[in-house]
Order: C-alpha cells, then structure tokens, then sequence
C-alpha cells in the first residue's frame, strides 16, 4: 500500500490528477492534459503496479509499465527532459533513424501544431475528416525523415513533407472516388 501512495504522490507531483477509482478501490485512474490529448495512468493494487498511457499523436497510444517508483520517476525525468530540448532538427535525425520513434513524432507534432493545422487545412475539409487525416500524415512524415539530410533547413523540409503529404492523401482519395464510379 505504502508502494501504491508512492506511485500517487509521485503521479500527483508531475501534474496528475486524479479522475475515477473502481468500487472495490483496487484500481485508481489519473490523469494530466497535453498540447495534444491526455496523458492517462493506471495505478493497480493487485499487481502493485503503474501504466501510463499517452498519445504521440491522435489515435496513436502507447503504454508504459512500471513496477517500481525510481523507474517511473527516471521515465518522468527523462521523457520531459528530451521533449523540452529536441529540436525539428532532433527529431527528424531520430526519426530517420526510428521511425516509429513517440518522442520524436510527439515533439514535432507539439513544436508545430500550426503548421501541420495549417497544411491540413489548405488539402482537406475541417471537422472530423481533418483530425483523422493528421496522424495519417504526421506517420507518412515519421516515415520520409530518412530523407531529411542535416544540412537542410529542418523547418522548410517540415513544411514540404507536410504539404506534399498532404496532396499525396488527398490524390489518393480522388483515385479511390473515382475508381467506384
């Protein structure tokens, strides 16, 4: 138990809140809004442990156990730390060399939340539609970082991978429209 109040405090230092807890009080919910959605975090007293959960961008989550204190505290201290200080630069060289990299995609879906509004915005309708279409083309863009070479402007090849995304989605659902006819 004394474990589990650990994990709260610690949970409640970094801006956790706490939401729901079961009836049986085994399970209690935590949570801390992001740029992009909401961090989650699941304290369980029947496996002693900790699950953060969060989104790198929207639709996308992953998840994280934690069986011990200092290792959630070390996550914490880490991940804040790299997502304050990554650069679009740092991001791009860490996706081109994992594309599948959260922290990176996370930091440049933050750093640029404008711009890849913006560059949604100017290939397809608001609403609904656009939010779906943002993590299909922050992962096309995950995945064409192993293009970027580091003697380009980080922010310019950003801004061309965003639109030429973009208007490859979009093409592409004018293909798939067409062909139903």
């Amino acid at each position: 138990m004394e474990k589990l109040k650990a994990f709260q405090d610690l949970a409640r230092s970094n801006g956790f809140v706490d939401v729901e807890e079961t009836d049986d009080g085994t399970v209690l919910w935590l949570k801390k809004p992001t740029a992009n959605a909401e961090d989650r975090m699941c304290l369980d007293s029947l496996t002693n442990s900790v699950t953060v959960f969060w989104a790198s961008i929207p639709w996308k989550i992953n998840s994280k156990t934690f069986r011990t204190v200092p290792a959630l505290e070390e996550w914490i201290t880490q991940t804040s730390r790299q997502g304050a200080a990554m650069t679009n630069r740092d991001a791009l060289i860490r996706l081109a060399t994992d594309k599948h990299d959260a922290l990176a995609l996370t930091s440049l879906c933050a750093t640029n939340a404008e711009l890849i509004r913006s560059a949604i915005a100017r290939h397809f309708e608001s609403g609904v539609v656009s939010e779906k279409v943002r993590s299909v083309v922050m992962q096309r863009v995950a995945e064409h970082a192993r293009s970027y070479r580091t003697d380009q402007d980080p922010d310019q090849w950003l801004a061309k991978s965003l639109n030429s995304e973009c208007d490859r989605l979009r093409n592409e659902e004018i293909h798939v429209k067409a062909s139903r006819v």
